[in-house]
């Protein structure tokens, strides 16, 4: 799992995402897309353990 961090606070949890030219593109368990996060708007995308914590 990974969590993005927005720059409102926001955190997002996925299964996976990918980075494009402009931002992130988050995906689901299934796969399925679930938002995109343009890079001036994006702290990180890290890793995240079972208990949630992040690892770097």
């Amino acid at each position: 799992m990974y969590k993005a961090q927005i720059t409102d606070g926001e955190q997002i949890e996925c299964a996976d995402y990918e980075e494009g030219d402009n931002g992130v593109e988050l995906f689901d368990e299934d796969g399925d897309f679930m938002a995109f996060v343009p890079y001036p708007h994006l702290l990180y995308v890290g890793n995240i353990t079972e208990d949630g914590q992040m690892v770097w």
